[in-house]
Parts: structure tokens; sequence; C-alpha cells
């Protein structure tokens, strides 16, 4: 079976058991009471169908608890088939069959928010071409990218995804791997380079030598970490579960007394029926469903409860860089002129020079100065030297742009204060380039990968919720982490990363016995996410792999929303206790009224669904929650942020514009 046949076949189980099974049920027990309403057929036809509902709804109650028995565990299960065996036992099918119907609207409930299936990590490895281009003597043949063999030769042209992992033989061009080590500015590849499968070729026509194919290759090994991460994640106990424990005990105690004082089984049942824990098993799905709701309103999908019970848990946050905090895409962050010169003329003269040039850092130059509304001409000759800079010629004056080397290369002197506010941009973490004209330095230019505006506002609200051990990681060097990481107020980081190393960091922090929650967005960070117990992903400019990984998803990229959702966490978790002191007090009044044999098994299992609305009602109030208190104008979301975030961009193309 295909892997979309298989997709397909997931979705018709789980369509069957949300509606299927609860529908069935519900119209068995109506059947059941229409015949007994109304004296239709034998006695025994109306009690069958309601034994049929009970036994149909309830089987994987039975043999989930009968389960659970066999391994000395005391869970809900085993409550509702003790509870269910005593009323089928003393001929009460009709209030069995209830029970059943309730629960199995609950499970369904439970199964769509809790345990709702990933299947897209497959889809991953669609990020290698299913057609790769290899060079056979003097032609290029087109081949099946899983034809490829070790030492062949593939070629990319611009624009084209890189079907193999190998190393340049011939050409140069920028290649965008951030999907795979979290490089914010792409790698400049020459011959000698090594390249990933699945990475972009951003520019110019590249030759490579394969090294390694199919399951060798890195982004396959990434996808073999994420399915093993995934299995190794630990479940965690229901709620409900840890009060069973010592409820059930009581309760059988207690309907034990009532038969011994009453000598009436039915009182007995009664008191089962009464104590029957159905508001235990609604109390985590519907606060649960409801905190999902709220959150999904708020662009925040959360793909199970378990994960705001161990957000509220959570010990230390680990956080990728690229993309997360920063947009992952680089930008002019500063210029600087020397000699009068205006810093307009210096984005200009730079504009000019990479006008005709496909180098990322050369459309972050030309971005800028389309900001400014500069007005560009097309140079008289253009030339760019691979790795070093370009040269470029406007009415009989040569402009040059690029490193302190390319220049002094030229003839160009580089005085001692120019390379010292070079060496200041690169220890902010920024790539710099020099900008001279007729021989002449006239400025420089950094250019960074934008950090997000909110990163610095979310980052200290998180740290007001308590979570005070936020690391980020990235794969870009220590100079840009250091850099970035002083900027949003992180104390700590971990740089020059690659995906294995941050699913190692995951498993280190978790054999310490931490709660570990890991932001990403990338390829590279979908083993940790996997792994930790808490995964977020940046949804809108998230790849699907990182998305389809992790447990909650910000639809927005708007790290302000992690605050929503482990304030959520906590608000959720608090209902949970809530909605299980109410169901413990109607259990309270229930013994007492069914130990003095004033309430029959139906009359019983009327008053605990009454406990279950209670809990219904109770948990339906976290739709209209408000999120995210410690956070500034929170009813406006993301919105909120945006005047601020537009006056400081227009501040600071104003300053360097000027």
């Amino acid at each position: 079976m295909s892997n979309e046949q298989d997709d397909n076949a997931g979705k018709y189980r789980e369509i069957a058991v949300l509606s299927i099974v609860p529908g069935i049920v519900g119209l068995l027990i109506l059947s059941s009471w229409a015949l007994a309403h109304w004296e239709i057929g034998p006695r025994w036809l109306n009690a069958g169908l309601a034994l049929l509902a009970t036994l149909f709804g309830g089987y994987l109650r039975f043999v989930a608890g009968f389960k659970d028995i066999f391994k000395r565990k005391i869970t809900v299960n085993v409550f509702v088939t003790v509870a269910l065996i005593a009323t089928i036992a003393i001929g009460e099918f009709r209030p069995a069959a209830l029970i059943v119907f309730i629960m199995a609207v609950a499970g369904a409930l439970e199964s769509y928010t809790l345990d709702k299936t990933r299947r897209s990590i497959r889809a991953l490895l669609d990020f290698t071409p299913k057609m790769a281009t290899v060079r056979r003597g003097e032609q290029e043949v087109a081949v099946p990218a899983s034809e490829v063999r070790i030492g062949d030769v593939v070629v990319v042209r611009p624009g084209g995804r890189i079907p193999v992992d190998g190393v340049v033989v011939d050409g140069h061009s920028c290649v965008n791997q951030a999907p795979i080590t979290g490089e914010s500015i792409p790698v400049e590849k020459f011959k000698g380079g090594e390249v990933f499968g699945g990475t972009l070729n951003e520019a110019g026509r590249l030759e490579i030598q394969t090294t390694k194919v199919g399951k060798d290759t890195t982004l396959a090994k990434i996808v073999h970490l994420v399915e093993q991460a995934q299995g190794t994640k630990a479940p965690i106990q229901n709620l409900a579960d840890r009060f069973t424990v010592w409820f059930l005990p009581t309760v059988l105690a207690i309907a034990f007394v009532a038969f011994w004082t009453s000598g009436d089984i039915k009182v007995a049942v009664s008191v089962l029926l009464v104590a029957c824990p159905c508001a235990f098993a609604i109390a985590t799905p519907t606060a649960v469903t409801a905190g999902i709701s709220n959150m999904a309103r708020r662009a925040v999908l959360i793909k199970g409860g378990v994960f705001l019970e161990l957000a509220k848990k959570m010990d230390v946050l680990l956080v990728d860089k690229t993309g997360t905090f920063t947009f992952g895409k680089p930008k002019v962050v500063d210029v600087v002129a020397f000699d009068g010169i205006s810093g307009e003329e210096v984005l200009r003269l730079a504009a000019i020079a990479e006008k005709y040039s496909e180098h990322p850092l050369a459309r972050s130059i030309m971005t800028r100065a389309k900001e400014c509304d500069i007005t560009v001409p097309d140079p008289h000759e253009f030339n760019i030297e691979v790795g070093m800079g370009v040269t470029a010629r406007l009415d009989g004056k040569k402009i040059l742009v690029g490193k302190n080397e390319f220049l002094r290369n030229k003839g160009v002197p580089v005085a001692e204060h120019i390379e010292n506010a070079v060496s200041g941009q690169t220890e902010q973490g920024r790539t710099t380039i020099l900008v001279a004209n007729d021989r002449k330095p006239v400025g420089l230019i950094a250019i960074a990968d934008e950090i997000r505006h909110e990163t610095p506002r979310a980052i200290a609200s998180l740290k007001a919720m308590g979570i005070e051990n936020i690391t980020m990681l990235t794969g870009d060097n220590h100079k840009v982490a250091r850099a970035v990481s002083e900027e949003i107020g992180v104390d700590d980081f971990q740089a020059e990363l690659l995906p294995k190393q941050k699913l190692q960091y995951v498993e280190k922090l978790q054999k310490q016995g931490l709660v570990v929650g890991m932001i990403g967005d990338g390829i590279n960070d979908a083993p940790a996410l996997a792994l930790a117990d808490v995964g977020i992903a940046m949804g809108a400019a998230g790849t699907d792999v990182a998305v389809e990984t992790a447990d909650v998803t910000l639809m927005n990229d708007d790290l302000s929303r992690v605050v929503n959702f482990m304030d959520m966490s906590r608000k959720v978790m608090l209902r949970i206790k809530l909605n299980i002191f109410f169901s413990i007090m109607y259990n309270i009044v229930g013994f007492i009224l069914a130990g003095f044999g004033m309430l029959t098994p139906v009359l019983a299992v009327i008053f605990q669904e009454a406990g279950c609305i209670t809990v219904v009602f109770s948990s339906t109030l976290l739709l209209w929650s408000k999120t995210g208190s410690r956070l500034k104008n929170e009813d406006s979301g993301s919105l909120s942020v945006a005047p601020m975030a537009i006056d400081n961009v227009a501040r600071e193309n104003a300053s360097q514009c000027a």
C-alpha cells in the first residue's frame, strides 16, 4: 500500500472513531428507549439493544480496562469497566449504555485532540528533486535522482535544488542551506566546497561530484533522526488516572458498606454509578479542547492536551535563531560613510556596482536603495571576482565593492580607522563590505539577519512567567550568535550546531531530568523538535516537516504567541484541577444519596451526568479566556506590534538613508 493510501486509510479510521461509534451507540440507545416507552416487542429486544450498545461502544474501554488490571494499574478505564460490569450484572442495561455513550463522545473528543497522528514526515524527502542532471562525457542527461551513483557529476543550474550530497568540482554559486545547517545567509560555494541534498542553488551553475546518495545523505539522516526522536518521546499519564488510583478503592469500599448495611445490591450499584468517573474522564479533554480552540483563534495550533500540561512544567526553552528570533534574510542594518560623504551616496555607489549581481548580499543592498528611493543608473562596466567583490565603472570612475583584501589588491589604501570600523561591525556579528570610488574608500555597508521586532519583548515576557533558562541554538558562528543573544536578552547560546548536535543537546538536558521546550522553523530543527517534550514550530515561514514534527505551531510567526501558549497552559491545568474538584463534590453528595437508597441506578446516572455538564460548562469558560496578560496590547495580538515596528523601521530607514 502506498503512503497516500496509508494516509487515506488513517483518515477513514479517524472518522470512524470520531463519528460512527458514538452515532451507532446513540441510535441503539434511542431505539431501546423507544421500544420500552411504547411497549413495542418483547422486553428482551429493548434490553438487548441497550446491551449491544454497551458492548459495541464500550469494547475498547473493556479491553483497555482489563489490560490495565493485568498490568496492576488503576486507571479511569478500570473504574469504568468495574461500574459497567456491575450495572450489567443487575440487568440495568440502559444506564450502562448511557455511560458508554458519554464515554464514547468524550473518547472521540480526546482522540481528536490528544491522538491526532502526524503523517507528513515522509514529505521531508520531497526537498530532494526527483530528477537530476548528470554529466555523461560531453553530454548532460536527465535521470531519476534514485539512479545517481557515488562518483557521478551532477549539474545544478540557478534556482534548482541540489539532489545529492557532494563536492563542487566546477562553478561558483551561493547556496541557501539554512534548512539543513541553519546558517542565516546563503553560503558561497567554489571548487572543493561541500554541498547538501535538498539545499537551494541560488545563483550560478554548479557541477557536483556525488559523495552520498539515498539514505546516506544528510537530509535522509535528518528524517531518520526525526522518526527516532518521535519514537522515544515518552507519554505522560492522564491527570484523571492519577486521581483514580486512590479514588477507585475508596468507591469500592463505600459500595461494599452500602450493600452490607442495606442488603440491596442496587444500592451498591447506584454508588458505583454515581461515582462513575465520567466527569473525571472529560475533565481533561474538555478543558484541553477549550484551551486548544482558544489558541486556534489566536493562530496557535496545539496538537494535544499533553503539551499544555508539559508546557506548565517546562524547565528550559531552546530557540533556534534563524527564522525564529530573526527573519532568516540578510538585510542592510548599517551604512557608515567616511570623509564627509553622505550615507545615501555610499548606498547609491554600492547599488550601482551590485545592480547586475545575483548574490544575496547584492539583493539586500538593492532592496535598501529602493526603500530609500535612490535612483540607480546602469554601470558602464561590471565584473565579479568570485568570493571577493565586484567592480563597476560609471562616468569614467571605478567603483569597488567587496572585502578588505579585494580593495587592497586593487590598489585602494585601507586606513587603520576603516579596519577598526570593519572589526567593530564584525564583533556585532555582521557581514561587512567596503565601498570605494575612484580608488578612495567612501564607506562601508553592514548586513545581518534582521531580528524580529517582537522578539525582545517576548523574551522578557517569558522570563517574567518564570522561564529563566532560555537558550538560543544556531548554526551560525559564535560572533553572530553572541551579538544576537545580547541584543534580544537571551543569557545563553550554542553556536555552529548541526541537526544532530541540536538533538544531542536536547537529549543532554532531558537526561538531567529537565522538561525541554524547543522552538524552530527549519528542517535542521526537526529532530530536536520531535524529541523535545514540547516542540514549537514557526508555521507560516517554517518548513512543512518542522510544522508536522512539532507539537505546537505558531501560524503567524509571532513569537509573542509563545507567551500566549504558556499562559494558556497554566490556565488549562488550573481548570482541569477545578473540574476534578467539581466532580469530587458531586461524588460526595451522590455517595450520601445513593448510600441511603435515595438514588435508583437511573437517577444515579442522571446525577453523575449533572457533574459532567458542570465540568463541560466550567471548561467552556476557557473559550473566552484572555491570555498573555504580561504582554501589552494583548487583545490586538501581533498587530499591536505593528505601529511601533513600523515607526522603528521608518526611523531606521531615515537614519541610514540620510
